[in-house]
Protein backbone atom coordinates (compact mmCIF):
# COMPACT_ATOMS: atom_id res chain seq x y z
CA UNK A 1 0.00 0.00 0.00
CA UNK A 2 1.31 3.29 -0.79
CA UNK A 3 2.43 5.30 2.29
CA UNK A 4 0.72 9.25 1.84
CA UNK A 5 3.33 11.97 2.97
CA UNK A 6 0.82 13.04 6.00
CA UNK A 7 1.09 9.11 7.30
CA UNK A 8 5.01 9.71 7.09
CA UNK A 9 5.05 12.50 9.04
CA UNK A 10 2.34 11.19 11.46
CA UNK A 11 5.20 8.21 11.83
CA UNK A 12 7.58 10.75 12.77
CA UNK A 13 6.37 12.32 15.72
CA UNK A 14 5.32 8.76 17.70
CA UNK A 15 8.67 7.05 16.67
CA UNK A 16 10.55 10.15 17.46
CA UNK A 17 9.30 9.58 21.23
CA UNK A 18 10.68 5.99 21.47
CA UNK A 19 13.91 5.88 19.21
CA UNK A 20 14.57 1.55 19.44
CA UNK A 21 16.22 -0.88 17.36
CA UNK A 22 13.56 -3.22 15.91
CA UNK A 23 15.79 -5.07 13.64
CA UNK A 24 17.05 -7.71 16.15
CA UNK A 25 17.41 -10.60 13.24
CA UNK A 26 21.13 -10.08 12.70
CA UNK A 27 23.63 -7.80 13.65
CA UNK A 28 26.71 -6.05 12.28
CA UNK A 29 28.87 -8.19 10.86
CA UNK A 30 26.88 -10.67 9.59
CA UNK A 31 24.50 -8.41 7.37
CA UNK A 32 27.55 -8.31 5.00
CA UNK A 33 27.75 -12.09 4.74
CA UNK A 34 28.56 -11.97 1.02
CA UNK A 35 26.75 -15.46 0.42
CA UNK A 36 23.52 -14.51 1.55
CA UNK A 37 21.45 -12.11 -1.03
CA UNK A 38 19.24 -9.79 1.70
CA UNK A 39 15.75 -8.38 -0.22
CA UNK A 40 15.40 -5.04 1.57
CA UNK A 41 12.17 -2.68 0.69
CA UNK A 42 11.75 0.74 0.63
CA UNK A 43 8.36 2.63 0.29
CA UNK A 44 7.65 6.42 0.17
CA UNK A 45 5.54 8.59 -1.59
CA UNK A 46 5.74 8.14 -5.50
CA UNK A 47 6.04 11.72 -5.87
CA UNK A 48 9.30 11.53 -3.28
CA UNK A 49 10.52 8.64 -5.43
CA UNK A 50 10.64 10.80 -8.64
CA UNK A 51 12.78 13.21 -6.66
CA UNK A 52 14.81 11.20 -5.82
CA UNK A 53 15.74 9.38 -9.26
CA UNK A 54 16.02 13.05 -10.53
CA UNK A 55 18.31 14.81 -7.66
CA UNK A 56 21.61 16.07 -9.24
CA UNK A 57 22.27 17.86 -6.13
CA UNK A 58 22.34 14.25 -4.27
CA UNK A 59 21.35 16.51 -1.34
CA UNK A 60 17.77 15.70 -0.90
CA UNK A 61 16.48 13.23 1.40
CA UNK A 62 12.97 12.04 1.34
CA UNK A 63 11.19 9.76 4.28
CA UNK A 64 10.81 6.28 3.58
CA UNK A 65 9.63 3.02 5.76
CA UNK A 66 12.38 0.24 5.18
CA UNK A 67 12.88 -2.66 6.23
CA UNK A 68 14.33 -6.43 5.31
CA UNK A 69 11.75 -9.24 4.28
CA UNK A 70 10.34 -10.13 7.69
CA UNK A 71 10.94 -7.36 9.77
CA UNK A 72 8.74 -4.66 11.07
CA UNK A 73 9.31 -1.20 8.86
CA UNK A 74 10.93 1.17 10.13
CA UNK A 75 11.27 4.80 9.29
CA UNK A 76 14.88 6.31 7.41
CA UNK A 77 15.85 9.30 5.22
CA UNK A 78 16.96 7.95 1.87
CA UNK A 79 18.61 10.25 -0.83
CA UNK A 80 20.51 9.52 -3.73
CA UNK A 81 24.09 9.21 -4.21
CA UNK A 82 26.09 10.39 -7.04
CA UNK A 83 26.77 7.62 -9.60
CA UNK A 84 25.34 7.54 -12.50
CA UNK A 85 21.82 6.78 -13.35
CA UNK A 86 20.83 3.18 -14.69
CA UNK A 87 17.97 3.05 -17.29
CA UNK A 88 17.79 0.31 -19.36
CA UNK A 89 14.02 0.44 -20.65
CA UNK A 90 12.92 0.38 -17.05
CA UNK A 91 10.18 2.76 -16.09
CA UNK A 92 12.25 4.36 -13.14
CA UNK A 93 15.76 4.95 -12.55
CA UNK A 94 18.49 2.53 -11.04
CA UNK A 95 20.39 5.22 -8.68
CA UNK A 96 22.61 4.56 -5.96
CA UNK A 97 21.39 5.61 -2.46
CA UNK A 98 22.17 6.00 0.82
CA UNK A 99 19.57 5.27 3.98
CA UNK A 100 19.71 7.00 6.83
CA UNK A 101 18.78 4.91 9.93
CA UNK A 102 18.69 7.67 12.34
CA UNK A 103 18.51 10.77 10.71
CA UNK A 104 14.74 11.02 11.69
CA UNK A 105 14.53 9.02 14.80
CA UNK A 106 17.76 9.89 16.97
CA UNK A 107 18.96 7.28 18.09
CA UNK A 108 18.11 4.53 15.69
CA UNK A 109 19.77 1.52 14.87
CA UNK A 110 19.29 -1.01 12.11
CA UNK A 111 20.94 -4.26 12.69
CA UNK A 112 24.06 -2.15 14.58
CA UNK A 113 24.42 0.38 11.87
CA UNK A 114 23.22 4.14 11.16
CA UNK A 115 23.75 4.28 7.33
CA UNK A 116 23.30 2.42 4.51
CA UNK A 117 24.98 2.71 1.60
CA UNK A 118 23.64 0.53 -1.51
CA UNK A 119 26.00 0.95 -4.86
CA UNK A 120 24.25 0.31 -8.35
CA UNK A 121 28.21 -0.43 -9.68
CA UNK A 122 27.84 2.22 -12.36
CA UNK A 123 31.11 2.18 -14.30
CA UNK A 124 31.40 -1.79 -14.71
CA UNK A 125 28.80 -3.84 -12.51
CA UNK A 126 27.70 -4.84 -9.36
CA UNK A 127 29.34 -8.37 -9.58
CA UNK A 128 32.84 -6.58 -9.95
CA UNK A 129 32.38 -3.99 -7.54
CA UNK A 130 31.00 -6.86 -5.20
CA UNK A 131 34.12 -8.67 -5.33
CA UNK A 132 36.34 -6.00 -5.23
CA UNK A 133 35.00 -5.55 -1.84
CA UNK A 134 35.57 -8.94 -1.05
CA UNK A 135 39.19 -9.08 -1.97
CA UNK A 136 39.79 -6.07 0.51
CA UNK A 137 37.76 -8.91 2.94
CA UNK A 138 40.17 -11.08 2.80
CA UNK A 139 42.98 -8.40 2.45
CA UNK A 140 42.03 -8.14 6.32
CA UNK A 141 44.25 -10.77 7.16
CA UNK A 142 47.82 -10.50 8.65
CA UNK A 143 49.36 -10.80 5.74
CA UNK A 144 47.46 -7.68 4.95
CA UNK A 145 45.71 -4.52 6.08
CA UNK A 146 45.72 -6.56 9.52
CA UNK A 147 42.71 -4.59 10.74
CA UNK A 148 39.07 -5.32 9.06
CA UNK A 149 39.25 -3.14 5.97
CA UNK A 150 35.51 -2.66 5.37
CA UNK A 151 32.34 -5.30 4.13
CA UNK A 152 30.22 -5.59 1.56
CA UNK A 153 27.81 -7.90 0.64
CA UNK A 154 24.92 -7.74 -2.43
CA UNK A 155 20.81 -7.30 -1.99
CA UNK A 156 18.13 -6.81 -3.98
CA UNK A 157 15.75 -4.12 -3.58
CA UNK A 158 12.02 -3.03 -4.35
CA UNK A 159 11.35 0.28 -3.72
CA UNK A 160 7.33 0.65 -3.92
CA UNK A 161 6.86 -2.91 -4.45
CA UNK A 162 8.64 -2.84 -7.71
CA UNK A 163 12.07 -5.10 -7.83
CA UNK A 164 14.96 -2.60 -9.11
CA UNK A 165 17.73 -5.02 -9.07
CA UNK A 166 20.72 -6.01 -7.27
CA UNK A 167 23.42 -3.65 -5.35
CA UNK A 168 26.33 -3.50 -3.45
CA UNK A 169 25.55 -3.15 -0.06
CA UNK A 170 29.38 -1.48 0.94
CA UNK A 171 29.93 -0.72 5.13
CA UNK A 172 29.08 2.87 5.35
CA UNK A 173 32.65 4.99 6.61
CA UNK A 174 31.04 6.73 9.57
CA UNK A 175 31.41 7.09 13.42
CA UNK A 176 29.92 4.03 13.57
CA UNK A 177 32.11 1.78 11.29
CA UNK A 178 34.74 2.87 14.20
CA UNK A 179 32.72 1.73 17.07
CA UNK A 180 31.56 -1.64 15.45
CA UNK A 181 35.41 -2.07 15.60
CA UNK A 182 35.99 -0.46 18.94
CA UNK A 183 38.82 2.28 17.92
CA UNK A 184 36.09 5.02 18.62
CA UNK A 185 37.22 6.91 21.67
CA UNK A 186 35.50 10.52 21.74
CA UNK A 187 37.82 13.57 21.61
CA UNK A 188 41.08 10.93 20.46
CA UNK A 189 39.46 9.86 16.72
CA UNK A 190 39.08 11.39 13.41
CA UNK A 191 37.76 10.47 10.30
CA UNK A 192 38.61 12.07 6.55
CA UNK A 193 37.32 11.16 3.69
CA UNK A 194 39.49 11.50 0.43
CA UNK A 195 36.54 12.01 -2.60
CA UNK A 196 39.65 13.76 -4.67
CA UNK A 197 43.04 14.30 -5.14
CA UNK A 198 44.33 16.93 -2.86
CA UNK A 199 41.40 17.03 -0.44
CA UNK A 200 40.58 15.36 2.75
CA UNK A 201 37.49 16.42 3.94
CA UNK A 202 37.04 15.92 8.25
CA UNK A 203 33.89 13.85 8.45
CA UNK A 204 33.86 12.74 12.26
CA UNK A 205 36.46 14.24 15.14
CA UNK A 206 37.38 17.87 15.48
CA UNK A 207 36.25 20.78 15.05
CA UNK A 208 40.16 20.92 14.88
CA UNK A 209 41.94 18.15 12.65
CA UNK A 210 44.24 15.43 14.34
CA UNK A 211 47.52 15.73 15.57
CA UNK A 212 48.71 13.45 12.84
CA UNK A 213 47.06 15.67 10.38
CA UNK A 214 49.16 18.65 11.74
CA UNK A 215 52.67 16.67 11.56
CA UNK A 216 51.83 15.25 7.66
CA UNK A 217 52.53 19.03 6.39
CA UNK A 218 53.63 17.71 3.30
CA UNK A 219 52.70 16.02 -0.25
CA UNK A 220 50.89 13.89 -0.75
CA UNK A 221 49.19 13.70 2.59
CA UNK A 222 48.66 16.94 3.01
CA UNK A 223 45.87 18.89 1.05
CA UNK A 224 47.56 22.14 1.40
CA UNK A 225 51.44 21.32 2.17
CA UNK A 226 53.19 23.89 4.52
CA UNK A 227 56.42 21.87 4.56
CA UNK A 228 58.66 20.49 1.98
CA UNK A 229 58.63 16.58 2.39
CA UNK A 230 61.54 14.64 4.08
CA UNK A 231 64.45 13.29 2.85
CA UNK A 232 63.95 9.19 2.64
CA UNK A 233 65.56 8.46 5.63
CA UNK A 234 63.62 10.48 8.04
CA UNK A 235 60.34 9.36 6.55
CA UNK A 236 61.49 6.15 6.94
CA UNK A 237 62.02 6.47 10.59
CA UNK A 238 59.45 8.64 11.39
CA UNK A 239 56.37 7.82 9.24
CA UNK A 240 55.66 4.41 10.30
CA UNK A 241 55.26 6.40 13.98
CA UNK A 242 51.88 8.01 12.48
CA UNK A 243 50.92 6.05 9.49
CA UNK A 244 49.68 2.03 9.94
CA UNK A 245 52.39 1.47 6.49
CA UNK A 246 51.60 -2.54 6.51
CA UNK A 247 47.40 -0.86 5.92
CA UNK A 248 48.38 1.99 3.29
CA UNK A 249 50.70 0.38 1.33
CA UNK A 250 47.93 -2.84 1.43
CA UNK A 251 45.05 -0.28 0.40
CA UNK A 252 47.24 0.38 -2.87
CA UNK A 253 48.64 -3.10 -2.90
CA UNK A 254 44.80 -4.22 -3.54
CA UNK A 255 43.43 -1.36 -5.88
CA UNK A 256 46.29 -1.89 -8.06
CA UNK A 257 45.97 -6.04 -7.78
CA UNK A 258 42.03 -4.81 -9.28
CA UNK A 259 43.13 -2.31 -11.54
CA UNK A 260 41.17 0.38 -10.27
CA UNK A 261 41.93 3.62 -12.30
CA UNK A 262 40.63 5.66 -9.77
CA UNK A 263 42.24 4.91 -6.18
CA UNK A 264 44.78 6.06 -3.81
CA UNK A 265 47.99 4.74 -6.38
CA UNK A 266 46.37 5.83 -9.48
CA UNK A 267 44.68 8.83 -8.41
CA UNK A 268 45.11 9.81 -5.00
CA UNK A 269 41.41 9.72 -4.28
CA UNK A 270 39.05 7.14 -3.16
CA UNK A 271 39.39 6.27 0.12
CA UNK A 272 38.96 7.33 4.35
CA UNK A 273 41.69 6.87 6.52
CA UNK A 274 41.24 7.47 11.14
CA UNK A 275 43.20 9.32 13.00
CA UNK A 276 43.86 8.32 16.43
CA UNK A 277 45.91 9.30 19.57
CA UNK A 278 45.45 6.36 21.94
CA UNK A 279 48.40 4.09 20.48
CA UNK A 280 47.01 3.31 17.02
CA UNK A 281 48.32 4.63 13.64
CA UNK A 282 46.84 6.26 11.07
CA UNK A 283 44.38 3.73 9.79
CA UNK A 284 43.51 3.50 5.94
CA UNK A 285 40.09 1.94 4.58
CA UNK A 286 38.60 1.79 0.81
CA UNK A 287 35.93 3.41 -0.82
CA UNK A 288 34.13 3.69 -4.46
CA UNK A 289 35.44 0.63 -6.04
CA UNK A 290 33.09 0.69 -8.77
CA UNK A 291 35.64 1.28 -11.68
CA UNK A 292 37.54 -1.98 -11.20
CA UNK A 293 38.42 -4.99 -13.05
CA UNK A 294 37.84 -3.69 -16.66
CA UNK A 295 39.15 -5.90 -19.04
CA UNK A 296 41.91 -4.38 -21.14
CA UNK A 297 43.45 -3.83 -17.56
CA UNK A 298 44.44 -7.82 -16.65
CA UNK A 299 48.41 -6.65 -17.76
CA UNK A 300 48.20 -3.15 -15.51
CA UNK A 301 51.28 -2.55 -13.52
CA UNK A 302 50.96 -2.83 -10.02
CA UNK A 303 53.70 -0.39 -9.61
CA UNK A 304 52.42 2.37 -11.37
CA UNK A 305 52.85 6.22 -10.02
CA UNK A 306 49.70 7.65 -11.03
CA UNK A 307 49.31 9.51 -8.19
CA UNK A 308 51.38 11.33 -5.59
CA UNK A 309 51.10 8.83 -3.16
CA UNK A 310 52.48 6.24 -5.02
CA UNK A 311 54.93 7.81 -6.89
CA UNK A 312 56.08 9.18 -3.17
CA UNK A 313 55.78 5.31 -1.22
CA UNK A 314 56.65 3.41 -3.87
CA UNK A 315 59.89 5.80 -3.93
CA UNK A 316 60.91 4.86 -0.88
CA UNK A 317 63.40 1.57 -0.84
CA UNK A 318 61.79 0.54 1.96
CA UNK A 319 58.32 0.64 1.38
CA UNK A 320 58.44 -0.54 -1.90
CA UNK A 321 60.38 -3.53 -0.29
CA UNK A 322 56.64 -3.82 2.04
CA UNK A 323 54.62 -3.38 -0.74
CA UNK A 324 56.29 -6.30 -2.84
CA UNK A 325 55.93 -8.60 0.13
CA UNK A 326 52.23 -7.50 0.86
CA UNK A 327 51.78 -8.56 -2.98
CA UNK A 328 53.62 -11.66 -2.66
CA UNK A 329 51.95 -12.51 0.48
CA UNK A 330 48.42 -11.74 -0.79
CA UNK A 331 48.87 -14.23 -3.50
CA UNK A 332 49.91 -17.06 -2.17
CA UNK A 333 47.97 -16.38 0.91
CA UNK A 334 44.04 -15.18 0.91
CA UNK A 335 44.22 -14.77 -3.06
CA UNK A 336 45.27 -17.62 -4.20
CA UNK A 337 43.50 -19.42 -7.29
CA UNK A 338 41.73 -21.90 -5.96
CA UNK A 339 40.35 -20.14 -3.17
CA UNK A 340 39.02 -16.94 -5.28
CA UNK A 341 37.69 -19.20 -8.01
CA UNK A 342 35.82 -20.82 -5.28
CA UNK A 343 34.29 -17.79 -3.88
CA UNK A 344 32.70 -17.31 -7.45
CA UNK A 345 31.63 -20.53 -7.71
CA UNK A 346 29.59 -20.27 -4.39
CA UNK A 347 28.21 -16.70 -5.54
CA UNK A 348 27.46 -17.58 -8.74
CA UNK A 349 23.99 -19.20 -7.59
CA UNK A 350 23.61 -17.19 -5.09
CA UNK A 351 23.23 -13.90 -7.64
CA UNK A 352 22.01 -15.71 -11.16
CA UNK A 353 17.77 -14.71 -10.48
CA UNK A 354 18.09 -11.36 -9.09
CA UNK A 355 20.70 -10.72 -11.37
CA UNK A 356 18.62 -11.96 -14.42
CA UNK A 357 15.35 -10.08 -13.73
CA UNK A 358 17.23 -6.66 -13.29
CA UNK A 359 17.26 -5.05 -16.21
CA UNK A 360 19.74 -2.66 -15.06
CA UNK A 361 22.81 -5.58 -14.20
CA UNK A 362 24.96 -3.75 -17.15
CA UNK A 363 25.71 -7.21 -17.65
CA UNK A 364 25.29 -8.04 -21.89
CA UNK A 365 25.56 -12.17 -21.79
CA UNK A 366 24.14 -14.61 -19.73
CA UNK A 367 24.77 -14.40 -15.70
CA UNK A 368 26.78 -17.89 -16.23
CA UNK A 369 28.99 -16.35 -19.19
CA UNK A 370 29.60 -13.14 -17.04
CA UNK A 371 30.88 -15.13 -14.15
CA UNK A 372 33.11 -17.04 -16.32
CA UNK A 373 34.43 -13.61 -17.34
CA UNK A 374 35.16 -12.49 -14.02
CA UNK A 375 36.81 -16.13 -13.33
CA UNK A 376 39.19 -15.45 -16.33
CA UNK A 377 39.90 -11.86 -15.42
CA UNK A 378 40.74 -13.46 -11.87
CA UNK A 379 42.93 -16.17 -12.95
CA UNK A 380 45.36 -14.31 -15.59
CA UNK A 381 45.48 -11.30 -13.43
CA UNK A 382 47.38 -13.56 -10.84
CA UNK A 383 49.28 -14.34 -13.47
CA UNK A 384 50.11 -10.92 -14.46
CA UNK A 385 50.76 -9.72 -11.38
CA UNK A 386 53.12 -13.09 -9.74
CA UNK A 387 55.28 -11.82 -12.70
CA UNK A 388 55.78 -8.30 -12.09
CA UNK A 389 56.10 -8.65 -8.35
CA UNK A 390 60.03 -7.77 -7.38
CA UNK A 391 61.95 -10.58 -6.01
CA UNK A 392 58.69 -12.90 -6.23
CA UNK A 393 59.08 -15.86 -3.97
CA UNK A 394 56.65 -18.88 -5.66
CA UNK A 395 53.69 -19.82 -3.63
CA UNK A 396 54.36 -23.44 -3.62
CA UNK A 397 57.67 -23.13 -1.65
CA UNK A 398 57.17 -25.46 1.01
CA UNK A 399 53.89 -24.39 2.09
CA UNK A 400 51.29 -26.81 3.55
CA UNK A 401 47.32 -26.89 5.41
CA UNK A 402 47.54 -24.26 8.27
CA UNK A 403 50.47 -22.47 6.33
CA UNK A 404 48.14 -19.43 5.98
CA UNK A 405 50.93 -16.97 4.97
CA UNK A 406 52.82 -19.48 2.88
CA UNK A 407 55.81 -19.04 4.94
CA UNK A 408 56.83 -22.83 5.59
CA UNK A 409 55.82 -23.38 8.75
CA UNK A 410 52.42 -23.02 10.91
CA UNK A 411 53.08 -21.01 13.50
CA UNK A 412 51.92 -17.64 15.55
CA UNK A 413 51.23 -15.63 12.63
CA UNK A 414 49.14 -18.57 11.35
CA UNK A 415 47.02 -18.37 14.64
CA UNK A 416 46.40 -14.41 13.86
CA UNK A 417 45.26 -14.94 10.43
CA UNK A 418 42.94 -17.39 11.72
CA UNK A 419 41.42 -15.64 14.91
CA UNK A 420 41.26 -12.14 12.12
CA UNK A 421 38.82 -14.66 9.97
CA UNK A 422 37.12 -15.91 12.75
CA UNK A 423 33.01 -16.68 12.28
CA UNK A 424 31.40 -17.75 8.41
CA UNK A 425 34.60 -16.91 5.78
CA UNK A 426 34.07 -19.21 2.83
CA UNK A 427 37.10 -20.08 0.60
CA UNK A 428 39.48 -18.42 3.38
CA UNK A 429 42.75 -20.53 3.96
CA UNK A 430 42.26 -20.61 7.35
CA UNK A 431 38.88 -22.35 7.17
CA UNK A 432 41.40 -25.73 7.54
CA UNK A 433 37.96 -28.46 7.72
CA UNK A 434 36.33 -27.02 4.65
CA UNK A 435 33.12 -25.65 6.08
CA UNK A 436 33.08 -22.82 5.23
CA UNK A 437 33.48 -21.26 8.70
CA UNK A 438 36.50 -20.32 10.57
CA UNK A 439 35.97 -21.44 14.07
CA UNK A 440 37.40 -24.17 16.79
CA UNK A 441 37.85 -27.08 15.28
CA UNK A 442 40.03 -25.31 12.62
CA UNK A 443 42.13 -23.49 15.41
CA UNK A 444 42.85 -27.58 17.18
CA UNK A 445 43.56 -28.33 13.39
CA UNK A 446 46.15 -25.71 13.25
CA UNK A 447 47.21 -26.49 16.97
CA UNK A 448 48.26 -30.04 15.57
CA UNK A 449 49.62 -28.80 12.60
CA UNK A 450 52.18 -26.55 14.41
CA UNK A 451 55.63 -26.35 13.17
CA UNK A 452 57.78 -26.67 10.41
CA UNK A 453 55.99 -28.08 7.38
CA UNK A 454 57.26 -31.15 6.05
CA UNK A 455 60.05 -31.56 3.63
Amino acid sequence: MQLSRAVVLLTIVSAVAVPVDRAGAQGWPGVFDPLQLLTLNLEMDNSDWQTIQNDETFVIEVPAMFWADGEDPILVAVRRKSALPLQNGTPFSKVSLKIDINELVPGQMWRDLRKLSLENGDDEDVVKEGFAWYLHRLASAPEGYGYNAGLASWVRLNINGVDTGVYVNAEQRDKRFLQNRAIWVAGQTWLYKVSDPNQAQLRFGGPADSPTFEALCYVPFAPQPTCPVPDDAIVVAELPALVDMQGILTLGAVTAFTAAPDAIFSAGKNFYYADFTFGLMRRHYPWDLDSVMGGAAVNNDVYGTGSSYASFLLGVPEFRAQYSQILNDLLCGPFVEAELVGFLDALEPVLTDALTADANSQIDETVSKHFDSIRSWTSQRLTAVAGQIEAFVPCDAGTCQGDVDGDGEVGIVDFLALLAAWGPNPGHPADLNGDDVVGITDFLLLLALWGPCPA
